[in-house]
């Protein structure tokens, strides 16, 4: 699913929350460890973390693998392995 069509389905909107709340989470605790706790900007970090969560949800509609169905699963790897000859 890509595009504009995505946004009536519910199963893109919650891969997309998802993924944007990671990454605001990812975002504050970069940001928090790249500063220390007493001099953080919390105007300045709250914008950040606004802008990366915004950033994430642009990207989903690009696609995303969880919502398409086309996320590889770990029996998917292990029949790639076997294929290659791969161990582990």
């Amino acid at each position: 699913m890509k595009g504009i069509k995505c946004l009536a389905s519910a199963q893109w909107w919650a891969a997309a929350l998802t993924r944007a709340l990671k990454t605001a989470a990812q975002t504050a605790l970069a940001a928090l460890a790249a500063n220390t706790l007493w001099g953080v900007d919390w105007w300045a970090l709250l914008g950040i973390i606004g802008m990366a969560t915004l950033l994430s949800l642009l990207t989903s509609l690009a696609g995303i693998p969880e919502a398409d169905g086309t996320e590889a699963t770990d029996d998917d790897s292990a029949d790639e392995d076997a294929d290659t000859g791969a161990e582990g």
